[in-house]
């Protein structure tokens, strides 16, 4: 009997720490919730069935972010090419893009750079949404970061420049952002 208990008391004792380690995920959930996004309501985009489960469950705040395959393939949605699900795959992006930290940076600056390379007129858009609160310094910085030199930099100035041709109203804003772009290169 008293074998039995020890037994059972290691289990218990082994799992208390995977459940601190739940507590601290919890950090990394989404806190942000919103009703409807590009004119549709939220649902249309839970019940989406192009839109991946795991992408769901972090919005509702059931899925923690995390260095790992599952957060990569959510960050790998942000590019879509399906423009009805983009807009709910660039809110989740974006609650990412500031929860994370440390050994995540990297995959999301990278997002960032290329989701700003390829989608700048629906980027600037946002800004204009309610709802949406995109943290600029941690983009500009994650961009600045990924971009390093002056060299790409200006690269990526051309590559944006050209798409924002379509959407003159935002020149403004790209004019700020690239200021604290720049500011934010390595070398």
């Amino acid at each position: 009997m008293i074998v039995i208990l020890i037994f059972f008391g290691k289990i218990i004792v082994a799992q208390e720490p995977g459940l601190n380690n739940l507590s601290k995920n919890q950090d990394y959930t989404n806190r942000n919730k919103v009703f409807s996004l590009d004119g549709h309501p939220i649902n249309f985009y839970l019940n989406h069935p192009q839109i991946d489960s795991y992408s769901k469950m972090f919005f509702k705040g059931d899925l923690s972010i995390a260095n790992d395959p599952i957060t990569n393939s959510i960050l790998d949605s942000v590019l879509t090419k399906n423009p009805e699900t983009r807009p709910f795959y660039f809110f989740v992006f974006n609650q990412i893009v500031d929860l994370s930290d440390g050994k995540m940076v990297d995959s999301v600056a990278c997002k960032c750079l290329e989701y700003v390379e390829k989608y700048p007129c629906e980027y600037f858009n946002a800004y204009n949404q309610p709802d949406i609160n995109i943290n600029v310094v941690k983009w500009t910085t994650y961009i600045g970061l990924t971009l390093k030199d002056r060299s790409k930099y200006a690269d990526f100035k051309s590559s944006v420049d050209i798409r924002l041709k379509n959407c003159s109203d935002v020149q403004d804003l790209w004019k700020s952002f690239l200021t604290e772009v720049r500011m934010c290169l390595v070398r």
